[in-house]
């Protein structure tokens, strides 16, 4: 799901965005919203990083998604659905930087979703790994 040149994230759902059903993010207007670090490893990546990003919950709060789960996007179609109380429960993060460095194709950006692997061993399982969409482009309410 390709986007606009300067569309960073696109967030659609019933009740979404003021009853616009849809707002498309830029990476300015991403990055403006409230910021927080995740110290994790993934099965992907040698070691512990720190990823920066906005909290799914808060996307949730701000947006005003109203379904018990999301389907996540990535670039090349490829989607999860992430039900929305694993946010509420851990601090789900969509990860734009790892390590102070923005995320680009190439190390999976421009959005990755993060879950705390290292600060809860119970989510270092395959069901919450399918979940952690990398290239991530839209967040479609269910």
């Amino acid at each position: 799901m390709a986007l606009a040149d300067d569309a960073f994230l696109k967030i659609k759902g019933d009740g979404c965005c003021d009853g616009k059903g849809e707002v498309v993010l830029t990476r300015a207007e991403f990055e403006a919203l409230p910021q927080t670090e995740v110290k994790t490893h993934t099965p992907w990546t040698e070691g512990h990083h720190i990823y920066r990003g906005v909290l799914l919950r808060d996307l949730v709060r701000i947006y005003g998604l109203k379904s018990l789960e999301v389907k996540a996007v990535a670039i090349n179609d490829y989607w999860a659905s992430v039900p929305l109380e694993d946010g509420q429960l851990y601090p789900v993060l969509l990860a734009a930087k790892q390590d102070g460095k923005v995320l680009t194709l190439r190390n999976k950006g421009p959005l990755w979703i993060i879950y705390p692997l290292s600060e809860y061993p119970e989510l270092n399982k395959e069901v919450y790994h399918s979940r952690m969409v990398w290239q991530l482009t839209a967040l479609e309410s269910k």
